[in-house]
């Protein structure tokens, strides 16, 4: 049985679990209702947290060194107001570069500087090229800048949330591998 399905019988017995108890016994409508006002908001966290093992992509920071799968790039929409974002395919990788682990999708908010990056990025990937990433983090000097409008977030809005910090990214890469040279007879 998949593991939403056995998620979705847990929520149910909780429930009914919750409606024997509320009409099983004689506790004031405050204590009901508060149980209920309870559950339900346990309902809504799980789900949430639950999304990120779905295959939704996930918001979290992205690792310190990755290997580039694949990179999709959606622009912003000045029409609909929509902010744009930019979603990494990725895999961890270990001291010496060497992908481990499972692939990942991160979703990165849109901005001009990461888009060209992703983009060239791209263009090297389509060309054969392998790459590997960097992340660290940059502190946004002017958050009320013009280019923020721009990039299609309201003014004093940074895509990198309220930390002040805007993860920045270099792709390197990564040279073919050395072969041993061939025993002469």
């Amino acid at each position: 049985m998949g593991i939403s399905i056995t998620l979705s019988l847990a929520y149910a017995l909780v429930a009914a679990l919750l409606l024997l108890l509320c009409v099983g016994t004689k506790l004031s409508h405050l204590v009901k209702g508060s149980m209920i006002v309870i559950v339900s908001a346990f309902y809504i966290l799980t789900w949430i947290a639950y999304r990120d093992s779905l295959g939704w992509a996930t918001q979290a920071s992205m690792p310190e060194s990755f290997r580039i799968l694949w990179i999709t790039i959606e622009d912003p929409d000045k029409r609909s107001k929509e902010p744009g974002a930019i979603f990494f395919w990725l895999r961890v990788t270990d001291e010496a570069g060497i992908p481990a682990g499972d692939p990942r999708a991160y979703k990165m908010p849109w901005s001009i500087e990461l888009a060209e990056k992703a983009q060239t990025a791209l263009d090297k990937m389509d060309e054969g090229e392998q790459l590997n990433g960097r992340r660290s983090n940059n502190i946004l000097t002017d958050q009320n800048n013009s280019d923020l409008a721009e990039d299609g977030y309201e003014q004093g809005e940074t895509p990198s949330g309220e930390d002040g910090f805007s993860p920045t990214f270099e792709f390197i890469e990564i040279p073919p591998p050395s072969l041993p040279k061939k025993a002469t007879s």
